[in-house]
């Protein structure tokens, strides 16, 4: 039945030519994908952090209009996730601690409605999944003072092996609600506008103003205190957020050991992420 005002019907055949013409684009694209596919034969990680934040960045430097821009973050992880699978199907180990699904809920934000995600306890539970291989990625809470379980010193260590943070949920945020890291067991996908993150294990305790003094002396921009975990006085360990892409062999590590004056056990890059997108409130309201 065509509605009594002629220009409405035509407004809404036009929206029904523009709902075909993205229709045709996605399977175009999916063809593309199926190609990539084909060449790469499983020889890396589907998963592109780093691509998909550079992705992100643009869509939201060219949005335009009242169409509300998380919404259009939304559609565009769904279509990644599933074009990502069409590459190499994935999983994801989530902490999911008792009446709490909120980092369920951020990781399937994420990696959209086809990624099979295990419900796990315990964040060491999450890493031993990602480690031993029933998992391919784990999605933790972002380290803090408090926290339940200092998960982030299970990927200190030299060996190449061990899995680390490779990116940080969600990446459009209005800084409300969960705030989650990926860890993964393979190498971090670079892009712009990163921070890395630096495990330090000390002899002795030490003030935040001290450790932020040594990681500046040594060259390392912008560090962050995120969390501090004490297993005796003569055992301390503080994890810290840099600025910039800081490789695990980054010979500022050596360094620390000198501005620590002996203090230092043991130092190691644990991973990094694209800096998220943060939303003004009224963006995020809308």
């Amino acid at each position: 039945m065509s509605s009594p005002n002629p220009s409405l019907d035509l407004l809404r055949q036009e929206i029904d030519a523009i709902d075909i013409a993205i229709h045709d684009l996605i399977v175009k694209r999916g063809t593309i994908v199926e190609d990539i596919r084909k060449i790469k034969k499983r020889a890396g990680p589907a998963l592109r952090p780093g691509r998909e934040a550079a992705i992100l960045r643009g869509l939201a430097a060219k949005h335009q209009g009242p169409f509300p821009l998380p919404a259009l973050v939304c559609l565009w992880r769904e279509m990644m996730g599933g074009f990502t699978h069409m590459q190499q199907p994935f999983s994801a180990a989530v902490y999911a601690p008792p009446d709490d699904d909120g980092w369920t809920r951020v990781a399937r934000d994420q990696y959209g409605s086809l990624t099979p995600i295990s419900a796990l306890p315990s964040a060491s539970a999450c890493i031993r999944a990602v480690a031993e291989g029933a998992a391919d990625i784990a999605v933790l809470p972002v380290p803090s003072d408090g926290e339940t379980e200092s998960w982030w010193t299970l990927l200190m260590g030299e060996d190449d092996k061990i899995p680390q943070v490779v990116s940080r949920l969600p990446f459009l945020s209005a800084k409300q609600g969960e705030q989650a890291l990926v860890v993964a067991p393979w190498p971090r996908d670079y892009s712009t506008n990163e921070a890395s993150l630096v495990a330090l294990r000390l002899g002795e305790r030490a003030s935040r103003s001290k450790i932020m003094a040594a990681m500046a002396a040594a060259g390392f921009t912008d560090a962050l205190s995120l969390a501090t975990m004490e297993r005796d006085p003569t055992d301390c360990f503080h994890v810290i957020e840099v600025g910039d892409a800081v490789e695990r062999k980054d010979p500022r590590i050596g360094v620390l050991k000198a501005q620590f004056g002996g203090i230092l056990v043991e130092a190691h890059v644990i991973g990094g992420y694209a800096r998220p997108l943060v939303l003004p409130r009224t963006t995020a309201r809308k």
